[in-house]
């Protein structure tokens, strides 16, 4: 399936100031792991994919902002936030922007949380010294409706492995109905390969339109069990802010 898209360019090898923003908001991290913990949010701007139950405008409105906006942006925002969130979007396609951005919040003593569709290794690759959470989404053909990552997913879970000083490293796959026993199966595959300690989160899709559907109990189950026989450590883990009313 080919999707036509508008997508960001941006120098390469070019250290940028500004991003383009959606918008940057405190909540609670509703996704993974780390579900349930209080997180400042920088949404970016684009998608190199286009998966058909993402819930993001990611190509709507923006605003062009500087490190230093960003920054005054994230300091309005009471109470104890574990981490900097850097999601999108993909905010890996502001790469440039993120090697001059993420050492001035270290700077700071803040964790960064990244969260990335996992496509784009060698952009990881550039900024992963200063990243604390890697939450990389699985992207089986058959739950996206896009085209297939294999190579790139097994690349970037081998970056974030390698970095030398160890971040956490979780993947998400998102269960649609349309998830084939074939994709399912290669999921797993490709953690097994890579490192097959790495925890795998089942997120049971959340329907956007009121005629979408999620999978029943039962089937949603019957994936679990089947992940635990061949991983170390399955989550079945729903999206919590919708849930919350949350952003």
């Amino acid at each position: 399936m080919t999707n036509a898209r508008l997508t960001t360019v941006v120098p390469t090898g070019t250290l940028t100031k500004t991003a383009r923003i959606i918008e940057v908001f405190s909540s609670v991290q509703g996704e993974g792991l780390h579900v349930g913990e209080l997180h400042l949010f920088v949404r970016f701007w684009d998608c190199n994919m286009q998966c058909h139950y993402c819930d993001t405008d990611y190509q709507g409105s923006f605003r062009e902002l500087s490190e230093e906006e960003i920054t005054v942006a994230l300091g309005q925002f009471p109470g104890n936030h574990t981490a900097v969130s850097l999601t999108g979007g993909e905010p890996l396609l502001w790469r440039p922007f993120l090697e001059s951005f993420l050492p001035r919040l270290k700077s700071k003593g803040e964790q960064i949380y990244l969260e990335t569709n996992g496509t784009l290794p060698e952009a990881l690759g550039k900024v992963v010294q200063w990243v604390d959470v890697v939450a990389m989404d699985v992207k089986p053909p058959s739950a996206t409706g896009d085209k297939a990552y294999w190579r790139e997913h097994e690349a970037f879970l081998r970056v974030a492995l390698e970095a030398p000083h160890h971040p956490e490293l979780f993947v998400k796959l998102v269960m649609t109905p349309q998830v084939t026993r074939e994709d399912f199966d290669r999921v797993l595959s490709l953690i097994q390969r890579v490192d097959g300690t790495i925890p795998l989160v089942l997120q049971p899709v959340t329907p956007q339109r009121e005629a979408e559907r999620t999978l029943e109990s039962g089937q949603l189950m019957e994936w679990f069990r089947l992940a635990q026989q061949e991983l170390n450590h399955v989550r079945l883990i729903p999206q919590v802010h919708p849930k919350l009313g949350l952003p």
